[in-house]
This record gives structure tokens, sequence and C-alpha cells, in this order.
């Protein structure tokens, strides 16, 4: 009896073995095949050891390891993946996707996810909420741009990438979840329902009864540039005269966006960013030359919740000279990224590049610095929906950034 059960084991430990293999031979071979077809000489000396080196590993764990139902080899893969990415130095921008991450980044590019309405990026090793969405659960309970995630349902995230912890805080729509964050030092706790979040990417209102339109634009989703355009239009149509461009807490998104968008400020042939590439190769990138800017005075408010394209945006209509950008300085996500589709379904965003502004600056980590600098002192940006209610007196009491945007506008030509 003893025998039969040692036997039956035994062969459910062979067949789980030879499965093992097969995925290793598997990831293995597609690896190499990749490697291939990148390049006439395939894989590098180093590249083969670096996976001989993880196969060895692999085995000595599905040999050995003593809880054999928590070997996992997609889990292991997956985690492989990330860590590899981790390694490259751009930790929180260039990450792995899996492929339910996928789906919900195309959702919130298109304008509509299910979620508690916050971006985040890996900063100092840290996860910051790079922005709360407008009239999202987290805006709406308080969550404020550079806020720094440390628990999610009651646990400690130390330790974890932006991924894990993006992936703690998603669930199913009606369901809330516990967030846990650092603001200057103080620990403060949110409950958050998780709901279908709109992002309504662009929205404007008259500041008052002056003739200056308040624009904002909360994100590059797949058709914000013309979002953006209709918007000014719009206000201008309504009798706005001067505008002043709200990009705060605008975590980025689409880059074809950014570039569409700054052709209706600056004239055609204008550089909106300098592409520099992995081999040191810069490319200016232009705007066309069928645009047709707006021509009136405008100026742009940005804040630390601005990034990405976002901030491209903010750097090309600076050093053109088209507006003057008031605020503090901007988030600081230098990178392009690119997504490469991967077999099941997941991603990998990479970082293909850096950009540059018009001028040559490099804005990774620095960000983008203003002409202005002006702090909120713990007042919160205002929202267009908001500012419809109030009076000119109203809102620029409420909001410092927006009232010297307001001075300097009035004063530009």
């Amino acid at each position: 009896m003893r025998r039969n059960i040692f036997t039956k084991s035994r062969r459910r430990v062979v067949l789980r073995w030879l499965a093992y293999i097969v995925v290793l031979v598997v990831v293995a071979g597609g690896a190499y095949a990749y490697g291939r077809s990148q390049s006439p000489a395939g894989m590098s000396p180093a590249e083969k050891n670096g996976l001989d080196l993880y196969a060895q590993a692999l085995n000595i764990v599905r040999k050995h390891y003593v809880d054999q139902k928590a070997v996992k080899p997609k889990k292991q893969t997956y985690a492989a993946i990330q860590a590899m990415l981790n390694t490259l130095g751009d930790k929180g921008h260039t990450r792995f996707l899996t492929p339910q991450e996928v789906k919900s980044n195309e959702r919130g590019l298109s304008g509509k996810y299910v979620g508690v309405g916050i971006q985040l990026e890996q900063k100092n090793k840290k996860p910051v909420i790079v922005a709360p969405i407008d009239g999202s659960p987290a805006q709406k309970a308080g969550v404020r741009s550079g806020d720094v995630i440390i628990g999610v349902g009651g646990k400690s995230v130390k330790g974890e990438d932006i991924s894990q912890v993006a992936r703690r805080i998603r669930g199913p729509e009606g369901t809330s979840v516990k967030i846990t964050v650092l603001r200057h030092g103080e620990r403060r706790t949110f409950n958050l329902k998780r709901e279908q979040v709109t992002v309504p990417s662009a929205t404007w209102t008259m500041i008052g009864s002056s003739h200056v339109a308040d624009v904002r634009l909360a994100i590059f989703s797949n058709d914000s540039a013309a979002q953006l355009k209709k918007a000014f239009q719009e206000a201008k149509s309504a009798g706005a005269r001067r505008f002043i461009l709200d990009l705060r807490d605008n975590p980025g998104g689409e880059l074809d966006q950014a570039v569409g968008a700054s052709g209706d400020f600056l004239k055609p042939g204008s550089v909106v960013y300098i592409r520099k590439d992995a081999s040191g190769n810069r490319k200016k990138i232009k705007v066309s030359g069928n645009a047709k800017p707006i021509q009136a005075p405008m100026v742009v408010l940005v804040n630390g919740g601005t990034a990405s394209s976002a901030e491209i945006l903010a750097g090309a209509l600076r050093d053109d000279g088209r507006a003057k950008v008031v605020g503090t300085t901007t988030f600081g996500t230098g990178t392009v990224l690119a997504e490469y589709s991967l077999s099941d379904g997941s991603a990998i965003l990479l970082g293909i590049a850096e950009w540059l502004t018009p001028d040559g600056d490099f804005i990774r980590k620095s960000g983008i610095k203003p002409d202005i600098t002006v702090k909120m002192n713990g007042s919160q940006p205002l929202l267009p929906e908001q500012e419809k209610s109030m009076s000119k007196q109203q809102i620029l009491k409420k909001d410092p950034q927006l009232e010297r945007a307001y001075k300097v506008v009035l004063g530009a030509r």
C-alpha cells in the first residue's frame, strides 16, 4: 500500500516536472528565436549564459522547494520579466503588464475604466500618486498629487513596485479599498469605492465675467487633441480673448496627442520635443505643416502632478515663447514608452527613447521648471466645473496659482 502511494506521488512529480520542462523550453526557445529574429548573429554569449543561469536556478527551485504547490511557472516568469526590467533604472515607467493590465491600460486611455482614479509612478523607489483623476473617488476623497502610498487594505506595500501596488488597488466595481498615504510626513487613510471612472479630457469655463477662459486638460487620452481644440473654440465663441491652459495633475498619456495639441498653439514646423534614441541619435519632432494655431495670449499652469505628455506640451510652449508657465516644477517623466505585446496577451512598456525640450533640456527626474513659481500653500487646484458657480473674486482667492496666471495673461500680448 505504501509503495502504491509512493508510486502515484512520484508519477505526479514526474508529470509536473515534464510540464515544467515544456514551459522552460518554450520560454527559452521563444527568447532565443526572438533574439535570432532581431539580430543575424543571434543571442550574445552573455545572453545565453544568463538564460542558462536562470534555467539552473529554476531547476533547483522546482526540484527541491518544500512547497511544490507554490511553484507556479507563469507567476515566476512574470516576476522574472519585471525584475529584469527593474535593472534598467527606469523603474515605475518601463514595466511589465499582465494581460489584465494591458486591457485596463487601454480602457484608461479610452477615457473610461473601473477604479479609484489615481495615476501611479515610481519615484525615489516609492509608489507616488502623480495625480487623482478629475471627479474620481480618489479626487473627491481628498487624495492629492505627491501622496506616497505606504499601505493598501491595511497592509504595507514596502518592497513592492507600482505594478504590485496597482494590482492590490484594483478590483471589481462597487467594492472598496483602503489606501494609506504619507503626505509631508503625516499618515492619511482613505476608504475608496471602485467605480466606473470617466475621464473628462478637456473642460472649460470663463473666469467670472472676464474675457479670460480657464481651459483644463485632465489627461492625454485617444482624442484629447480634438477635445482640447473644441474646448478652445467653444470658449472663443463665448467671448474668450485670453486663455489659461491648466495642465496641473495631468499625468500624460498618448504622446501623439501631445504633438497634435501643440499644433493648436505653435506655428507649423515648430519643434515640440527632441527625441534621443538608444544610440544617442537626436530627432526633432515638429508641429504638422497643416496646423492652424490659435492666435491669443495664453499662460500654462503646471504642478508636481504634471507628467509625461503634459510635460512635453508645457515644455514646447515655454521654450517657444508662446506662453509663460506658472506653478511648481513638474513630475519629471523623461522617457518615451513603446508597448511590445507578448504571446499570452501580456506586454512590456519599454522606455525606448528619452525626450528633451526644444531647447535641449533633459527633464527626466528634474521636471519642467516654471517661468514663475507659485505654491498652493495647502489649497487645492480649482476645476472649471467648480468655478462655474463662483465669482471671479472667489475663484482667484481660492486658487493662488490660477490667480497669478490670470494676472500674467492679462499683461500678455
